[in-house]
C-alpha cells in the first residue's frame, strides 16, 4: 500500500454496521409506553406516533399531538394539544403528558425508545395500543 493509500485508510471508519445494529438514529413509528418515573406502566393504553417533525398519540383518556420543532433525536415540543375527555387514569395520563411537554431528547437503542425530560425517561417498546380487555383490567372492574 502506498503512503497514500495508508492515509485514506487511517480515515475510514474503524467500527463496522452490521445488520439488525441500532445505528443511533430515531425510528418513525407507532410505539407504546412500557415504563415512566423509574416504574412499568402496567396497562398498554398509552401510545406515541413518532413522526419526523411531530408526535401525537392516544393516553388512557384522550389523544393528544405536538410539533416537533428541533431534529431527532433532540426535542422541544410546541405546546401539547389534547382533547378533554375525563376518565379513572387521568392522574396517569396528566403526569406522562407533563412529562412528555420537557422532553429533550430521544434515544433509541436495543428496540427500546428512551423520551428524555428533565426529571425522567418514558420509555417506549415498538406496538399499538392494547385493545382488548386486560385481565388488570377485569380485577379493576373497569372493563
Amino acid at each position: 500500500m502506498t503512503v497514500a493509500g495508508l492515509a485514506l485508510a487511517a480515515c475510514e471508519p474503524t467500527t463496522t454496521v452490521v445488520d439488525g445494529e441500532d445505528r443511533g438514529f430515531i425510528p418513525g413509528g407507532n410505539y407504546v409506553l412500557v415504563g415512566m418515573d423509574g416504574a412499568a406502566v402496567p396497562l398498554r393504553n398509552v401510545t406515541l406516533l413518532v413522526e419526523e417533525q411531530r408526535v401525537s398519540g392516544q393516553g388512557p383518556c384522550n389523544s393528544y399531538s405536538a410539533a416537533n420543532n428541533a431534529e431527532l433525536p433532540a426535542v422541544a415540543l410546541s405546546p401539547i394539544i389534547s382533547t378533554k375527555m375525563a376518565c379513572k387514569d387521568l392522574k396517569l395520563e396528566n403526569r406522562y403528558l407533563s412529562v412528555l411537554q420537557q422532553a429533550t431528547e430521544m434515544e433509541f437503542f436495543g428496540g427500546v425508545l428512551k423520551v428524555k425530560s428533565p426529571s425522567t425517561w418514558l420509555v417506549f417498546e415498538h406496538g399499538v395500543r392494547a385493545s382488548s380487555v386486560s385481565a388488570l383490567e377485569q380485577a379493576r372492574g373497569t372493563q
